[in-house]
């Protein structure tokens, strides 16, 4: 016990968001294999996922406080976490088979195959997923005091703990999968959580805290506000992940990599974000006014990122030419990236989460029921964005679009907040910063944003090259590649543009009707020459159509698949 308990208990958390990253990492992947890379079925595993994490936060939290050692429930849940995470490879083959015995998306249609999809991954996931959310809550219930009324313990723990989600995703992505494969994986993330379970359990008796009843002293904030700001923080986060995946992919690549790497700057501007919460939170009164500053600064990070538009596109490729073909160097430039537009916009909604907390009840008698609530609302939120985004929201606004719509409604949801901060504290010199700070973010609503060079050239792909760094050079192939764009559209999958004679995907070039003509014609009529009596042929991938058109021409071919 000469280890300070909060580090103690920090320690354990860091370990609990480490092993959850993995999990859902390999879970994802795992999914992927059954249902497939659509969004639609990415996006009901997410929601799942959080969903659980969410109920478990909200159900368990109401426990915490009613019991005289936190720690110990935190151990029988991580307990109870390795045990359902060690079946879920027993249920995914269960899910498996019936998906694939009632025909998937092709038979029953996209609506009901996401139902089926829906309730299989809950069926997998949901006891641990359950347990997992019960977790922050039971950790901060351990160390909270009454005098802490800024919640900068909860917000250590909150940061340590995405901290930790950093490290599981850089392993699994990077090391573990490779190396051991997914069961290994999620099998050493099991044996993690069980050896935090064990400590827990051990240091339970030095963290025992009698239940204190409530104080009536300590009235709740207005409740509402304070669930909606926490509902909009976690839509908006996940909301702008699907925008930023789908705006990055061009110029990172959309490998494998991409995904992992911008959810480790997400997370890493979230954790730095709760750590510098938990340093500065004791000198800075959590109000309504500190809340509308947040959501002002945070459209602020949202939008500045897309007003320098193409500017980020030219540095992605500039990296991606000085890597000199090091697969190490190339990474550290998709990180760069990814940090570059990412990680100011998770720095603020990392110091978000603990500032919502402590603006409800400022009452140590229910801290576990209060973080619980509160992270059942970002959850909720978090789920709303995830489906919003990926449903609709993209071929609907186009990606340009969502994307200031995001900002858009973080301005509106800081002028309703800070116009309440108003009518209840009175106006404050602080008014006129927050004025300045929205004004100054709606300008920046006026700029450009990415144009083609950002989102159709092969800057991901390494097929663009850039042969002059000059400032006339570079905008003249700006301006090129805007002109030789004649339509774009946003897709639910994936951003489509064409040229002249070619056809693009997030940024790839798909097909040529010129350029690729010899093997797209040929790829399919070969195939003819060498079979003359076949009656059926199977062409896999589209592209332009060019080789299933010219197999259709051949006169003994009956149907193309």
């Amino acid at each position: 016990m000469s280890v300070p308990r909060v580090l103690q208990v920090s320690l354990l958390l860091f370990g609990s968001g480490m092993s959850a990253l993995i999990y859902q990492t390999v879970w994802m992947r795992e999914f992927r294999l059954i249902f497939g890379m659509s969004t639609l079925a990415n996006a009901a595993v997410l929601s799942i996922f959080m969903g659980g994490v969410g109920i478990g936060s909200f159900v368990l939290g109401r426990r915490v406080d009613h019991h005289p050692q936190p720690l110990f429930l935190y151990a029988k849940w991580e307990f109870f976490v390795t045990l359902s995470a060690a079946l879920t490879p027993i249920f995914l083959l269960g899910v498996d088979q019936i998906y694939v015995s009632v025909g998937g998306s092709s038979s029953l249609g996209e609506f009901l195959a996401t139902a089926v999809r829906l309730f299989l991954t809950f069926i997998a996931l949901c006891l641990p997923t359950f347990y997992m959310g019960g977790t922050l809550p039971a950790a901060v219930r351990a160390i909270g005091k009454t005098e802490d009324f800024a919640r900068t313990d909860c917000a250590l723990l909150y940061g340590v703990n995405t901290l930790g989600a950093v490290t599981g995703v850089l392993l699994a992505v990077f090391y573990c999968i490779e190396h051991f494969g997914h069961l290994h994986t999620l099998w050493a993330a099991c044996l993690i959580n069980a050896t935090l379970a064990g400590v827990a359990y051990r240091l339970a008796p030095c963290f025992a805290t009698p239940p204190r009843e409530p104080s009536d002293e300590t009235a709740a904030r207005s409740s509402s506000i304070v669930w909606f700001a926490a509902a909009v923080s976690g839509f908006v986060f996940f909301f702008m992940e699907i925008v930023w995946y789908r705006m990055l992919s061009p110029v990172l690549g959309g490998s494998v990599y991409t995904f992992g790497l911008i959810l480790v700057a997400v997370l890493l501007g979230i954790g730095a974000g709760g750590i510098a919460y938990a340093f500065s939170g004791k000198k800075a009164e959590a109000t309504y006014q500190a809340l509308a500053f947040s959501f002002a600064l945070e459209a602020l990070a949202i939008i500045f990122p897309y007003a320098m538009g193409d500017r980020i596109a030219i540095l992605a490729l500039s990296l991606r030419q000085s890597a000199a073909e090091s697969f190490l160097f190339t990474s550290l430039g998709w990180l760069a990236i990814a940090l570059l537009v990412v990680f100011p916009t998770a720095f603020v909604a990392g110091i978000q989460f603990p500032l919502i907390v402590s603006l409800g009840r400022k009452d140590v008698g229910r801290i576990g029921r209060q973080v619980g609530q509160v992270y059942a609302w970002n959850t909720g939120g978090a789920i709303a964005g995830a489906i919003v985004g990926g449903f609709g929201a993209l071929p609907l606004l186009m990606a340009k679009g969502a994307w200031n719509a995001c900002a858009i409604f973080l301005i509106v949801c800081a002028i309703g907040i800070g116009a309440r901060s108003i009518q209840e504290a009175g106006f404050r010199r602080k008014t006129v910063g927050l004025a300045a700070l929205i004004g100054f973010t709606i300008v920046l609503f006026f700029s450009n944003g990415p144009t083609a060079m950002w989102r159709h050239t092969g800057i991901g792909a390494g097929t663009t090259q850039l042969m002059s760094k000059k400032k006339n050079d570079i905008t003249r192939v700006i301006r090129a590649e805007n002109r030789s764009i004649l339509w774009e559209v946003e897709g639910r999958e994936a951003s489509l543009a064409r040229r002249e004679d070619t056809f693009i995907v997030n940024g790839k070039v798909d097909g040529g009707i010129l350029g690729d003509a010899g093997t797209q014609i040929m790829a399919g009529l070969i195939g003819a020459l060498l079979n003359p009596k076949a009656k059926h042929a199977l062409v896999i991938g589209l592209g332009t159509g060019s080789s299933a058109g010219w197999l259709g021409e051949v006169p003994s071919l009956e149907s193309v698949d």
